[in-house]
């Protein structure tokens, strides 16, 4: 049967609220890598903080890299303004609607 032009072949679609393989599979490696694997990652940190400053700034770095990948990254925003006004901040995440 041939695809009718602006008609969905999945109609229903997924259902509300079903997470995706990928997701499933991101969030196992998530899991192993804080879980399991944290407490080899956070010992390895240990050695480099009483290290020298260089392996300090190493630590931070590593440390603030992992984090990257399960905290959502949040924007730095700037605003200059002249005056007294009101103003209305409104903060958006990726996803919200």
């Amino acid at each position: 049967m041939p695809f009718v032009k602006g008609q969905s072949g999945n109609p229903k679609g997924k259902p509300v609220g079903a997470i995706g393989e990928k997701t499933k599979q991101w969030d196992a490696l998530g899991e192993a890598i804080m879980g399991r694997q944290a407490e080899k990652f956070n010992n390895y940190l240990d050695e480099l903080w009483d290290g020298n400053k260089n392996d300090k700034a190493m630590a931070s770095e590593l440390y603030l890299k992992s984090l990257e990948y399960f905290k959502p990254k949040q924007a730095r925003t700037e605003v200059k303004q002249e005056g007294v006004q009101q103003m209305e901040i409104v903060i958006k995440r990726k996803g919200d609607e």
